[in-house]
């Protein structure tokens, strides 16, 4: 389990490094439009790149937040509980989540096929959203694998009593 583990975050770092990228892009776009504003005037397509590139940021960086434990939990009555019934309690919503994250990769890889097919690219810069698309379909599957990693370790809690017991 630790082998899959330590393989899973470091494919969860390489997605974060892209939304790292995608951050810097966003950040060097938006200081080069407000400078070339008062200079001459905006840069062209800014307002495409920066949605495009947002959505590539926020979506490629939630499985390293999601490994990290970095997001909120809502933990107050459920940490009070044996670590068997915390395992079934996570358990249970990583089995929902895992489920509707499925779904939404899922679509979204479809969503991004059928984008590129029909060859629709951005309204004045004429840059194809596919690959974008896809990169934030990738994103949620990366958040998937997470999911699905965390239902196995509660899995393994459930069934043991302990991560403890053996379950490396």
């Amino acid at each position: 389990m630790e082998k899959i583990e330590k393989f899973v975050k470091a494919l969860t770092l390489r997605t974060a490094q892209v939304s790292q990228i995608a951050l810097v892009f966003t950040v060097i776009i938006v200081v080069a439009n407000v400078v070339s504003r008062r200079i001459w005037s905006p840069i062209p397509g800014t307002v495409e790149l920066v949605e495009m590139s947002g959505a590539i940021l926020l979506a490629m960086a939630v499985a390293y937040t999601a490994i990290n434990k970095g997001h909120i939990m809502v933990g107050v009555l459920v940490e009070r509980f044996p670590p068997r019934i915390q395992a079934m309690v996570d358990l249970v919503v990583n089995a929902i989540a895992l489920f509707f994250i499925y779904l939404l990769a899922r679509e979204t890889f479809v969503y991004a096929g059928r984008m590129m097919e029909r060859g629709y690219s951005t309204g004045l810069l004429r840059l194809p959203i596919a690959p974008s698309i896809y990169l934030v379909a990738v994103g949620f599957a990366m958040l998937g694998l997470v999911l699905l990693l965390d239902f196995l370790k509660a899995a393994i809690i459930a069934v043991k009593g302990s991560e403890s017991n053996g379950a490396n």
